[in-house]
């Protein structure tokens, strides 16, 4: 064997370990790419499911405003439902709600009891950053049931 040959042959086996530390790394890096997405995609899983419970509690703390506001608008009236004893809470679910009643002219009532003033409200319900919110037309509305 010539000099040349055996200089030839230990400079191949050189480059057969470099190729496969190459494809070692590359394959390595490829996996925790693939890692790497499929956590982000759980993530934002996790957080759509978590988002999903907070915009129901806000909807039924809405929800629930709704009916209070019904409540308190019909209490004064003869012969219709006893007025409520005091606002919704939602301290268990970690839940709020608020209620803003307005007039004809779109102006605030700090009264929704007001029959006479009273046209319309918004109900707003907040879980952890959610809102949902209801929004509730008094116009036309009869002081007696159906």
């Amino acid at each position: 064997m010539t000099m040349h040959t055996e200089r030839a042959r230990r400079n191949g086996g050189r480059r057969r370990g470099q190729a496969m530390l190459i494809a070692v790394l590359s394959l390595g890096s490829a996996i925790l790419g693939a890692t790497t997405i499929a956590g982000l995609l759980t993530l934002y899983q996790l957080r759509a499911a978590n988002d999903t419970q907070n915009s129901a509690k806000a909807l039924f703390a809405a929800d629930a405003e709704v009916e209070w506001t019904l409540d308190d608008y019909y209490c004064g009236i003869t012969g219709h439902v006893p007025c409520p004893p005091s606002v919704p809470v939602f301290a268990a679910s970690g839940a709020a709600g608020t209620t803003t009643c307005y007039a004809a002219d779109g102006v605030t009532v700090s009264d929704c009891a007001n029959t006479s003033t009273t046209v319309g409200a918004i109900t707003l319900g907040t879980s952890a950053g959610t809102r949902r919110a209801f929004s509730l037309s008094l116009i036309g509305s009869t002081s007696t049931d159906p």
